[in-house]
């Protein structure tokens, strides 16, 4: 490097800045046009979109999975009450038909089905009580 250009180089003084100017004026313009876009946006982005929209439904598609960020995955998984497995709901479901068409017909909402299923349980495992002799004692 040439000495003659060193003699202009001095160092910066404690919370003095190396741009005299300011910003770089990228920043600047970068400022400028997102505030610019932004206005523009505001008076027409959604009749743009629906424009869009409408004559290429493709690149709307294709502007809207842009916006979704890349390392977000999606997993579907359907869940049955209880995190019952098919066969356990159908099996399930058709217990629940087979109480109902067992009750009487206006015995057949949610509370008189649970009803009779509590009272089938308590009497199944009810304890026999045996007696001895005529005279109950």
């Amino acid at each position: 490097m040439n000495e003659a250009s060193l003699k202009n180089l001095k160092p910066w003084q404690p919370g003095q800045s190396g741009n005299v100017n300011g910003r770089p004026a990228r920043a600047r313009l970068t400022e400028a046009f997102i505030s610019d876009l932004s206005a523009t946006w505001n008076r027409h982005g959604a009749r743009v979109l629906e424009d869009m929209a409408k004559k290429d439904g493709r690149s709307f598609a294709h502007l809207a999975a842009k916006l979704i960020p890349q390392d977000v995955q999606l997993t579907l998984q359907t869940r049955l009450p209880g995190n019952l497995e098919p066969a356990q709901w159908e099996a399930m479901l058709a217990l629940l038909e087979g109480i109902r068409e067992a009750l009487p017909g206006d015995q057949r909402g949610p509370q008189e089905i649970t009803d009779f299923v509590a009272a089938a349980i308590r009497s199944h495992s009810a304890k026999l009580i045996e007696v001895d002799g005529q005279d109950g004692g």
